[in-house]
């Protein structure tokens, strides 16, 4: 899965960037990179500015390493880090509060998780269950229901039940976890990754 795009006319391989070398290329939803002030030049016009290098929001350039090492290292990583910060930012995230949320909410987002059509289902190891489907993703935390008596297990079932795809720590792959650690471990992108990568 692509979380931005790198322009380039120099061969490079970086994993989980659309490296391309013009702009009709790139993914417009996600950050872009231009590398080289040459390149930069031909794409944006003679105006982009030598000391400003965030040219409009989510776009980008740097010196190439033949210009300015030093400078495109630093830029480099700074964007890869920017791509990794922003990622899923434009996907919704809704949290089932069986404790503290309102009885009325809490139904109306059983009914429309129980309604998921194709879910992805992510279990952790530490209690937490996140369902992707329709481009939300759900959050529950089992450990609260060690509160109501025979509710676990009862519940684990029904959400089990909405959909094959159901993720375990242990079946994920090794493209996925690596991302998620890239990602600094926010586990609630996993099924959106698994559903939309090429993992499956």
């Amino acid at each position: 899965m692509n979380i931005g795009n790198i322009v380039t006319k120099t061969k490079l391989n970086v994993d989980n960037f659309n490296v391309c070398d013009d702009l009709e290329s790139i993914n417009k939803g996600l950050p872009t990179l231009i590398i080289g002030r040459k390149l930069s030049k031909e794409l944006l016009g003679e105006g982009i500015s030598i000391i400003h290098k965030n040219i409009s929001n989510n776009l980008f350039w740097t010196f190439d390493q033949t210009e300015r090492k030093s400078d495109f290292e630093s830029d480099f990583e700074q964007f890869k880090e920017y791509c990794f910060d922003k990622f899923g930012e434009n996907i919704p995230y809704v949290f089932l509060d069986i404790l503290y949320g309102s009885k009325r909410v809490n139904y109306r987002i059983i009914k429309k998780i129980l309604s998921l059509s194709s879910p992805v289902i992510y279990f952790t190891e530490n209690g937490m269950v996140y369902i992707y489907s329709e481009n939300i993703i759900f959050g529950i935390d089992l450990n609260v229901l060690e509160y109501f008596e025979n509710k676990k297990d009862k519940i684990i079932s029904r959400i089990k039940r909405i959909n094959d795809i159901t993720l375990v720590d242990h079946k994920i792959f090794n493209k996925c976890k690596d991302l998620i650690y890239k990602l600094k471990n926010k586990n609630r992108y996993v099924p959106y990754i698994y559903g939309n990568g090429d993992e499956r």
